[in-house]
């Protein structure tokens, strides 16, 4: 679960996050914030904070459980991980390299070829999630 959570870092996720996310994708069933703060060794607070934060991208599932008020997350069935949302970053950057005022060619011809990397990137993750397997 570690080595999952370790390779979440360079797209933004907190530790703590990351290792809420590989927890979820490992577990059959859900778990309630209190079995996520037990097994992790992470207070509740934090187990609740980050949760909400992966439930709010799509990352995570909140279920209710009848009658009672707990609640249960789990992980997604279709869409994983951090992409989308650096799927659109990568083209809000791309936009603004093609926008910067520059008279030089050689930087103006930089900023285009990594405009246009960073667009293809953003293409090729939408093209994956529009993909029937991977839809909601």
């Amino acid at each position: 679960m570690d080595e999952v959570a370790s390779l979440m870092a360079p797209w933004g996720w907190s530790r703590h996050i990351a290792r809420i996310f590989a927890y979820l994708l490992l577990r059959e069933t859900p778990a309630t914030l209190d079995e996520i703060s037990e097994h992790l060794a992470i207070s509740k607070s934090i187990v609740s904070v980050a949760t909400r934060e992966l439930e709010q991208y799509g990352n995570a599932r909140r279920q209710s459980q009848p009658g009672t008020k707990q609640i249960l997350y789990s992980a997604p069935d279709k869409r994983y991980g951090p992409f989308p949302d650096q799927a659109a970053m990568m083209g809000t950057i791309a936009s603004l390299m093609v926008r910067q005022p520059t008279e030089s060619t050689v930087v103006k011809g930089r900023l285009t070829k990594v405009a246009a990397f960073l667009t293809a990137m953003r293409e090729a993750i939408d093209d994956v999630y529009e993909r029937p397997e991977f839809r909601d």
